[in-house]
């Protein structure tokens, strides 16, 4: 939990040093869905992606029609896998931290692109085969932290909803497993904010 923490404490000091200077502030909450799988590259197992959700919160310092929006974020990621003989679905759970660079072209609409931190809290595999289904803890298996590139676009309305879109690349290999194949994150996220400031 010690590197949980540091994650935690370092976007607090974003949020609080940006919001100094800031032409315009907004915090608040958000949550929504996701759909996301693992990409891996293994031509004898497929693996598809499952819906999940994600909550959290949210800083917004805006300087003319640029923003930059740190956020902290718990969601779930989950996939279904199958090979021969088996089948079955693995379900993690992430802390991230999105530092997100939003540009305003008009009114409250907004592209956004930027970092994502991710810290693994939970995982586990359940598997479905002709001995039953065998659930187990999978966290050691995958590296405890998850980095990602993050663009998306929203928009922003006058008296504080908030609403966006993203798609999560992840860019390291996830995949601890000895002789492993090599595993990344995708996540699409579709999310509601409201600005509790307004």
């Amino acid at each position: 939990m010690r590197i949980v923490k540091k994650y935690v404490l370092i976007a607090v000091a974003l949020i609080v040093s940006v919001s100094v200077h800031a032409q315009d502030a907004a915090f608040g909450i958000k949550g929504g869905l996701n759909l996301s799988k693992i990409d891996v590259n293994d031509p004898e197992e497929t693996y598809e992606g499952r819906t999940g959700y994600h909550a959290g919160i949210f800083m917004n310092a805006k300087f003319n029609k640029i923003a930059i929006q740190p956020e902290v974020l718990l969601y779930t990621q989950s996939g279904e896998f199958s090979g021969t003989g088996y089948e079955g679905k693995e379900d993690f759970t992430y802390l991230t931290i999105p530092i997100m660079l939003k540009f305003y072209p008009v009114m409250g609409l907004n592209l956004q692109v930027g970092p994502q931190f991710g810290v693994l809290l939970d995982g586990e595999r359940t598997t479905e085969s002709v001995l039953g289904t065998v659930k187990r803890d999978i966290k050691d298996q995958y590296d405890n932290n998850d980095f990602a590139v993050s663009a998306g676009a929203g928009y922003d309305f006058g008296f504080g909803l908030s609403i966006d879109a993203r798609y999560n690349i992840g860019v390291k290999d996830i995949n601890n497993a000895t002789n492993g194949e090599e595993a990344k994150s995708r996540v699409f996220l579709v999310s509601i904010g409201w600005n509790v400031l307004k």
